[in-house]
């Protein structure tokens, strides 16, 4: 085991992406020979077969491939390690990875890093939107660096959760709807109106489902959608009414928005990283930005 090195696991990784030792070896610009030895090697220190052989080609084996993401894991960190030594992955020319939710990366977002490269013009974003779930397991996993979701997570403690800021909660319905012209509304009377509604799995899903729980009222779910744009547009043509985080996503004459007034809903948002890992030079900065402009 202590003789296992970077060279052997990025030959492995080279022969399980070609499946084939030949183009392994013509990618790495080393000899077929070489390459055998290198896989046989580490085979051998860690005492199973990682590869079989089929004819020409080989594939990888059962343990083989729960090898693979092993693999790649240990090269990235020391990646990441020798690129934070030598100053590549500085604050201001880093990268910074963010998983999100779909409301936040229609405007804030945006917004927000375009303050940021004002003042840190090299730094580079990768932007990945998904479901709470879908950011917090990225977050875990070590696919993103930053992720923002709301309302915050619970139950996960090797994730580190600051609040950002809260939305409120307003109901939309078309124009020409009975409720058109009230200075705010409450759930009760929307409580028979057909709905449409973020799905089940979401986090803003899980706030409204909660109001209408506490207030003892019975919902009429009539579509769901897992994008905003979309719930809007169902709205716009008639076919429901929709509590939504405002703004709406996009301005629209077809769509009258109401306060709501009892009980208010607001979703707080919060920035959320895993504690296990230092922050990358470049996502600490991002992070710091975003805390010290939200209240």
């Amino acid at each position: 085991m202590d003789r296992i090195n970077i060279d052997q696991l990025e030959t492995f990784l080279a022969v399980a992406d070609h499946g084939h030792l030949g183009r392994a070896a013509e990618a790495l610009g080393a000899d077929q020979s070489t390459v055998s030895r290198k896989v046989a090697r580490l085979e051998q220190e860690l005492g199973v077969a990682l590869f079989e052989r089929i004819g020409r080609s080989i594939r990888l084996t059962q343990p083989g491939a729960r090898f693979v993401h092993r693999a790649e894991r240990v090269i990235h960190d020391l990646q990441e390690a020798v690129d934070e030594i030598r100053g590549v992955a500085s604050a201001e020319s880093g990268e910074v990875r963010i998983g999100f939710l779909h409301t936040v990366g229609i405007h804030w977002l945006p917004e927000q890093m375009a303050r940021f490269l004002r003042d840190h013009p090299n730094v580079r974003f990768s932007l990945a939107e998904g479901t709470p779930p879908e950011v917090i397991s990225g977050l875990l996993s070590g696919d993103y660096d930053l992720g923002i979701v709301g309302p915050p997570p619970t139950g996960h403690r090797d994730l580190e959760v600051r609040a950002l800021f809260r939305e409120r909660v307003a109901v939309a319905v078309p124009v020409g709807h009975r409720l058109v012209g009230r200075t705010s509304v409450t759930l009760r009377d929307i409580a028979d109106e057909a709905l449409v509604l973020p799905r089940e799995r979401t986090g803003m899903r899980r706030v409204i489902d909660e109001a209408f729980e506490r207030e003892g009222l019975a919902k009429r779910v009539a579509y769901e959608g897992d994008d905003f744009t979309i719930i809007q547009g169902l709205v716009e043509s008639g076919l429901g009414v929709t509590l939504l985080p405002m703004p709406l996503p996009f301005p629209s004459e077809r769509v009258a928005v109401i306060p709501l007034r009892q009980p208010p809903i607001a979703r707080t948002m919060a920035l959320c990283w895993d504690r296990r890992r230092a922050l990358p030079a470049s996502a600490a900065l991002f992070s710091e930005h975003l805390l010290s402009s939200e209240t």
